[in-house]
């Protein structure tokens, strides 16, 4: 999106002049839409609702900020057509009359909600509250552009904003699914003993109970654990710098690029300690209303949403990142762009961005996610079988140095002594042909699936891009320690990351490191088989 409105002829500068002020618009209804069910009205959800419903209600909105700025990131990669787009835009003021109406149909509920009553009306009011954000929503696109243009940039551009708008609805979701991905303790009380030193160093005399995570003194107290501490904030940026690299990559320098990621989380883990100290002196000065409004989720996801889409925007500005030229592109022999299907470089790493959602989605829709993993298995070979005609370029063929070293893995990971405290089988439930499906769906996925999406991505993609830069010690042992980051035995998974790098630079083909780790698999899953230790697959 062009920054400066002055060098912009007059035909673009007014339309994007309509689109920030539509888009501003829509953010403080948001904005307004939160503060008033959960700061203006005398109601409190879970008291009245089940807890599903006033999670969802709320991240709704959070996910609505989440999209606004992943479609932001997203014409910053396509600003022809966002200048298309917005062509016609503030053309319609009846479409700010659509939007107003959607307004007050949102916030219609906030006449009758109230405590110990709030149950009777459920229906009603989710009712209101979806056809008033779909007209509210649908005001604004037509502020933005007639739907004839909207439907033309869906044609032209309908994978990238699915994509995008994945990631801006699924965010909160994503980031609370892989907060276990963090030491939340660890920075819980690192973001707590900040916040401390913060507030003393200023001068004010405060109560600390490290234990529990609560500061304040006299009649404001706060907890800086879990919600405070800063996990979703880091989550939304991995998620936003992930979503970057992706659809940024060949524009990026890597592995330079992935500085962003350390950078990213240090700036947001700051500014949210800063956050924290700043809502935490207006408590102590008297106004504990506004502190605890801004310590609310709403309040902080903005925050940090905006945080996470300042560190892409300002990554883009740093010329070491990016590649001096333009024509760094896979293309086809004809010189243009190779469809997305038959892009090498996307076929090592589209397979394992499903691997990874499909393990989110199950662990966050099901009660027990191991039950449900033929859904990924199917999911994982789908992904496979789209870029068949790269994967089938490959060299193939059987390596005795391969099957050698898989064995050795295979049998160091049974051998090594592991427990755990519930060794409650995957398949809990499952019985007769059921049990029997999972069981094949299970060994697929382990011995066949698996092996070929890690090694394309950790061995193949990541070492490929990292080893250039550092050499191939180095290389090996940062995809080695990525790798064992996946795995609750992280250091049998580094040693047999090591061991799979070895193998494919002694033969120059990842199809060895695949078939190394497609025999390691296949031991471990045949010993957890006979044993009915599934936990140590």
């Amino acid at each position: 999106m062009p920054a400066d409105l002055t060098t912009q002829p007059q035909s673009i500068r007014r339309p994007i002049w309509h689109l920030r002020f539509a888009l501003g618009l829509f953010l403080i209804e948001l904005i307004m839409i939160g503060a008033v069910f959960k700061h203006l009205i005398d109601f409190e959800c879970r008291a009245n609702w089940p807890v599903t419903i006033c999670s969802g209600a709320g991240g709704v909105i959070v996910s609505a900020y989440v999209s606004l700025a992943a479609l932001g990131l997203m014409f910053a990669l396509f600003p022809d057509a966002l200048r298309n787009l917005i062509a016609e835009a503030g053309t319609s003021a009846r479409a700010l009359a659509v939007n107003a109406s959607g307004l007050a149909i949102t916030l219609s509920p906030a006449l009758i909600l109230h405590n110990q009553n709030g149950g009777a009306p459920l229906n009603l009011v989710l009712g209101l509250w979806a056809v008033g954000l779909t007209v509210l929503t649908l005001g604004i696109l037509r502020y933005i552009a007639p739907f004839a243009r909207w439907m033309a940039l869906l044609a032209e551009r309908g994978l990238a904003i699915l994509m995008v708008l994945g990631v801006g609805i699924l965010a909160p979701l994503l980031a609370g699914t892989i907060r276990p991905i963090w030491r939340l303790d660890t920075i819980a009380d690192l973001t707590f003993r900040a916040v401390a030193y913060v507030i003393e160093t200023l001068g004010y005399q405060v109560e600390a109970y490290p234990a529990n995570k609560i500061i304040g003194f006299g009649d404001f107290f706060v907890s800086v654990a879990p919600v405070c501490s800063g996990v979703e904030g880091i989550a939304l940026v991995t998620i936003f710098v992930t979503l970057y690299l992706v659809l940024f990559r060949s524009e990026l320098r890597f592995p330079a690029a992935l500085l962003i990621y350390p950078i990213g989380i240090l700036v947001s883990a700051t500014l949210n300690i800063v956050r924290i100290s700043v809502l935490l002196i207006f408590g102590l000065e008297g106004y504990p209303e506004l502190a605890v409004g801004g310590f609310h989720s709403h309040a902080g996801w903005l925050m940090f949403t905006l945080i996470a889409l300042g560190v892409v925007i300002g990554a883009r500005t740093v010329p070491s990142l990016q590649k001096r030229t333009t024509g760094a592109a896979i293309t086809s022999d004809h010189g243009s762009a190779l469809p997305f299907f038959s892009d090498p470089q996307v076929a090592r790493i589209f397979p394992f961005a499903i691997f990874m959602f499909s393990a989110l989605l199950v662990q966050a829709f099901s009660q027990a996610p191991g039950v449900v993993y033929p859904l990924r298995a199917l999911a994982m070979a789908a992904a496979l079988l789209a870029f068949a005609s790269v994967l089938a370029q490959l060299k193939w063929r059987i390596s005795p140095d391969a099957m050698i070293v898989g064995l050795i893995v295979g049998l160091g990971w049974v051998l090594i002594p592991y427990s755990v405290e519930d060794a409650t089988p995957a398949y809990a439930g499952l019985t007769g042909l059921a049990l029997i499906g999972w069981m094949v769906a299970r060994g697929i996925g382990t011995i066949v699936l698996v092996p070929i999406i890690e090694e394309l991505f950790f061995r193949d993609y990541l070492e490929g891009k990292v080893r250039p830069f550092c050499g191939s010690i180095v290389a090996a042992i940062f995809t080695a320690s990525l790798f064992a980051a996946l795995h609750d035995r992280w250091i049998e998974a580094f040693f047999a990351g090591l061991a799979f790098s070895w193998v494919m630079r002694r033969s120059n083909r990842v199809t060895d490191a695949i078939m190394a780790h497609a025999v390691a698999n296949l031991i471990v899953f045949g010993y957890a088989i006979v044993t009915g230790r599934m936990h140590i697959i």
